[in-house]
């Protein structure tokens, strides 16, 4: 069995759902990145964090699907 056409359905559907959790602003999402990445952080900064990782798990998993 070929494993990257998983990985980047894997990649797209992580992409997808931090996406909309973070246009949802969920409390939980900006809670737990400002936990991982820092506590002075504010809301604006951490949804731009959630935005900046689904882009690029967005592209690593079209390049699974293209490229790998």
């Amino acid at each position: 069995m070929n494993w990257k056409p998983l990985v980047g359905v894997l990649c797209l559907l992580y992409a997808v759902l931090v996406s909309f959790f973070a246009y949802k602003k969920s409390p939980g999402l900006i809670k737990l990145v400002k936990m991982k990445l820092g506590k002075n952080m504010t809301d604006k900064a951490a949804l731009t964090a959630c935005y900046v990782m689904s882009a690029v798990m967005l592209v690593l998993g079209i390049l699974f699907f293209t490229v790998f």
